[in-house]
């Protein structure tokens, strides 16, 4: 039941347009808030609160006050004394505060930072109570169920690429410009790439759980071997290949440059575990190495090694993005302490875009950066705090697993996950689309689930 939900949630998100629009996110991030609520509740209720949890939920919640505190009325005194730029700003930007107004909070937009602290709250209770509802059996439902959905997203999302008519599932008109650059149901194909990072990663993780759990293969004779192919056990690691070839297939379809490049980072990872974990057999070793090896290699030569080579050579877009950072750095420079308020680096680059004026900047397009520009270190501090608590409670996690190959794998390859766009975001903003902040939330909870020793039934 949890994990059916989960997926028709996370389903529900991606296809409709990455959930970027207000009829969708509202009641994402709902349902999202009641299905936390329920497994905060039991966790509660038990008292069985994991330890990693506690100070990584501390650490979220010091992040929402933060972030609340920016929409705290404060008198023009305060405002001036705590970011004088900020008075500046809205005396050019708001009629109500141009007017007079004796208070206004710290955010320039203070509607903006509300949708942005609504987002916050929903996905902190969702992430920090959904391990609460996750048993081992979902442990490899949910997997499996997003394979599925990732696999039709892929085919999808490759054949609408190569027919693309401007328009999101040959319907739709954006509501910014054109689906020129989409990919799948998302605008904008890095979106995309990020989305299918995550999706693969925890596939990855799944995949190199069965090939160490399979039995049969470690019979030393090329006939036993041979007829080890033909059982159940062998179809599904084929299968689970098959499915997660096809995804890096989509992924570098995309041409998203910091996804292909995320997703080497995250092959990287999995050798690095292979190598570092203790008991994997010489075969299983090899198998793993291997498939890592080929769906690297199936993934470019699909698209060609010459075009994406011809595109990594292409750096004006990095030069216009290198220069749009330079006007990022401008507001942290005048917004150093408590920033222009989450959620509003378009309303700041309405006065701070100064370099590439061909398109609105509305986004950073580093999303590190745009949380310095827009909540400075009031809020910097904490949220990076919460990404260390994060950090250690996974790996946490995937000690106490080590133990259960198929746990310690996909927990393994839920956390690559949060690295791989962790990367991606230095040069990207996949995590502010809703349905991909939505995966990031589940395979954090993927990750930190309590581990239980009691084995299920396959």
């Amino acid at each position: 039941m949890v994990s059916a939900s989960l997926t028709l949630l996370i389903v529900f998100a991606t296809v409709t347009f990455g959930a970027v629009y207000p009829w969708v996110y509202l009641p994402l991030f709902g349902a999202a808030t009641c299905l936390g609520s329920i497994g905060l509740a039991g966790m509660l209720r038990r008292r069985s609160f994991p330890p990693g949890l506690r100070p990584l939920s501390v650490g979220l919640l010091v992040v929402i006050v933060t972030v609340a505190a920016q929409l705290v009325p404060l008198s023009r005194t305060a405002l001036q004394a705590i970011s004088p730029h900020t008075s500046d700003l809205l005396s050019q930007y708001s009629f109500v505060f141009a007017g007079g107004a004796s208070r206004h909070p710290l955010s320039i937009n203070p509607r903006a930072t509300r949708v942005a602290l609504i987002g916050l709250c929903s996905l902190t209770v969702y992430a920090i109570g959904l391990p609460g509802l996750l048993s081992r059996r979902d442990l490899r439902t949910v997997p499996r169920n997003l394979i599925v959905c990732a696999v039709l997203l892929a085919v999808a999302g490759i054949y609408g690429r190569e027919h693309n008519n401007g328009l999101v599932y040959g319907f739709w008109q954006p509501g910014e410009g054109t689906n020129a650059n989409g990919f799948g149901p998302f605008v904008n194909r890095n979106h995309f790439a990020g989305w299918m990072l995550m999706t693969t990663c925890l596939t990855l993780g799944a995949l190199c759980g069965w090939i160490e759990r399979a039995r049969g293969s470690a019979k030393p004779d090329l006939r036993n071997r041979l007829v080890w192919f033909s059982t159940a056990e062998a179809n599904r690691i084929v299968l689970m290949a098959a499915a997660a070839a096809t995804m890096a297939v989509s992924l570098i379809w995309t041409m998203s440059r910091s996804g292909i490049i995320s997703f080497a980072c995250a092959i990287g990872c999995f050798l690095w575990l292979v190598a570092r974990r203790r008991g994997l057999g010489r075969w299983h070793r090899a198998a793993i190495v291997t498939t890592l090896g080929l769906l690297l290699f199936t993934g470019v030569n699909w698209r060609g090694f010459d075009r994406i080579a011809a595109w990594f050579g292409d750096t004006r877009d990095l030069v216009d993005r290198t220069a749009a950072w330079r006007d990022g750095w401008q507001v942290v420079h005048d917004f150093p302490l408590a920033g222009t308020g989450i959620n509003t680096y378009a309303d700041a680059m309405l006065f701070y875009q100064k370099h590439v004026l061909e398109f609105w900047m509305s986004r950073a397009h580093n999303d590190y950066l745009q949380l310095l520009a827009e909540g400075g270190l009031l809020v910097v501090v904490p949220a990076a705090m919460a990404i260390v608590l994060l950090a250690v409670a996974v790996r946490r996690r995937v000690r106490q697993s080590t133990g259960d190959s198929y746990d310690y794998w996909v927990r393994a390859g839920a956390g690559v996950g949060l690295l791989a766009i962790g990367i991606q975001e230095t040069v990207e903003f996949s995590l502010q689309i809703p349905a991909n902040a939505l995966l990031f939330a589940t395979l954090a909870a993927v990750a930190i689930s309590p581990y239980s020793a009691r084995r299920v039934a396959e």
